[in-house]
């Protein structure tokens, strides 16, 4: 198993408890068998996963196609109508049917082109010109979706695996227990009690698992399913590096304190003004809002012009039997006869419609300021637990087993006093992987709500 929860942990379990059961001193701090730190040289395997289901799901494809198809919408917008053909026979005599009779008689050719309102072409031109950057805007949108949703079940899978760890560490330690307190009943130096409670804590450890292994399951197969790939394919999640450094770094301003203050990450990361003014130019619900209202102005634009009458350009060439050909040319008119009911209420839509998107977009500026708040918020909020968690309970759980183990050793206090400070250590050592892999969730939807990865470089 290849995991880390952070720098500070100093005891692992089952250090402690060999320990408890014989006397060994503590591993040295930082030498923790079951953490894992990539080297600068390595690369992150969330990262590597985020590159494939970017270039390989179908979600951010099936938007990408929608970008080609709005692409060849913008030349057959701005197209003039197609051209219209005719070719008849006029004033045919019957019964005999002879085109030598009657001098009109003819063959006739006829071409006829509608040319519209001068501008509403290129009015048509700029709307598919928006929708194609509405469309380009919904891919980062789905992709950051996508990539957000990643991240989420990955944290989920981490989670797991960190507590599959614990818990089959302290398995390991229970049953050394259970032996231990079965050699001390033998021998009438512990009452048959303690090996009840070692066997009770054993089985409920025995329950956890069978539950984080059902976890693991629906957690890989979520990743791999926005990997396209089989649902069992084995995924071996680390803390990733930017997680990492976030709790690696010092603290900022309102965190470990009392004081009622604006918290902020600090440690060279960006304050919450730098990343809603960040978000203002990177988030893509924010570009998507614009070129939909840019969208609607343009269609205001052509309604406005769609209210000039266009033309239609007529052309003919009548072929007649032993006499002369016929030329004819003619220009027709649209009459907006029904301008009130059509043309006039097609711009008031289309102005009721630009209305709309306008103070939708701001509508989504100010949404996108709230969900930068509160994902920075909750970032904080998550840090401060980690820390809180890591460098005061945990140490002073750690402190606790060590004494009742000594206390224990001493014939001080009874068998299951120690077992409970043994449960409290536990307790703690799986809240921390609970923490740590919320930290990295959080962060995750702080990137989505900002619209760009969060690190130290950021900072302005």
């Amino acid at each position: 198993m290849t995991n880390t929860f952070s720098r500070k942990i100093r005891l692992p379990l089952t250090s402690a408890m060999t320990f408890v059961l014989c006397g060994v001193a503590p591993l040295e701090a930082g030498s923790e068998p079951w953490s894992h730190h990539p080297s600068v040289q390595e690369a992150d395997p969330l990262d590597e996963l985020i590159e494939e289901a970017i270039a390989h799901n179908p979600e951010i494809r099936a938007a990408q196609s929608r970008v080609r198809a709005a692409e060849a919408g913008i030349p057959q917008a701005g197209a003039l109508p197609d051209p219209m053909l005719s070719v008849g026979l006029m004033n045919m005599p019957v019964p005999d049917f002879d085109l030598s009779r009657e001098g009109m008689t003819m063959l006739s050719f006829e071409a006829g082109q509608r040319i519209p309102a001068r501008g509403l072409r290129r009015a048509r031109e700029r709307i598919a010109g928006a929708e194609l950057g509405a469309a380009r805007a919904r891919v980062e949108v789905v992709r950051w979706s996508v990539v957000t949703r990643l991240q989420e079940a990955y944290f989920e899978l981490l989670l797991v695996v960190q507590a599959e760890e614990v818990h089959y560490r302290t398995h390991a330690t229970l049953e050394a227990f259970a032996s231990s307190a079965e050699t001390a009943f033998v021998q009438g130096l512990a009452p048959q009690q303690d090996i009840l409670r070692a066997q009770t804590e054993l089985a409920g450890i025995e329950e956890h698992l069978a539950e984080l292994r059902q976890r693991r399951s629906s957690a890989l197969a979520q990743v791999n399913s926005l990997l396209g790939r089989p649902s069992r394919s084995p995924i071996d999640p680390i803390l990733p590096e930017r997680t990492r450094a976030l709790l690696g770094a010092e603290p900022g301003p309102g965190i470990l304190t009392s004081r009622l203050t604006d918290a902020e990450l600090g440690g060279g990361f960006p304050t919450l003004a730098e990343l809603q003014e960040e978000a203002g130019h990177r988030r893509p619900e924010l570009e998507l809002a614009q070129h939909r209202a840019e969208a609607a102005r343009h269609e205001l634009e052509a309604a406005r012009r769609d209210r000039r009458p266009g033309v239609t350009l007529m052309a003919g060439y009548g072929v007649r039997s032993g006499r002369q050909d016929m030329l004819s040319a003619g220009i027709s008119i649209d009459l907006p006869v029904f301008r009130g009911r059509k043309q006039d209420q097609a711009v008031l839509r289309a102005q009721h419609a630009r209305d709309a998107e306008d103070l939708g977009a701001e509508s989504v500026r100010r949404q996108v300021r709230q969900e930068v708040a509160e994902a920075h918020a909750d970032l904080v909020r998550a840090r401060e637990q980690v820390l809180l968690l890591e460098e005061g309970v945990l140490p002073q759980a750690r402190a606790t087993v060590e004494s009742a183990a000594a206390a224990y050793r001493a014939g001080e206090i009874a068998f299951v006093s120690l077992m409970e400070a043994y449960a409290v250590l536990f307790r703690n050592e799986i809240e921390l992987a609970h923490l740590t892999a919320g930290l990295g969730r959080e962060m995750a939807r702080l990137e989505q709500a900002v619209g760009a990865d969060i690190t130290m470089e950021n900072s302005r």
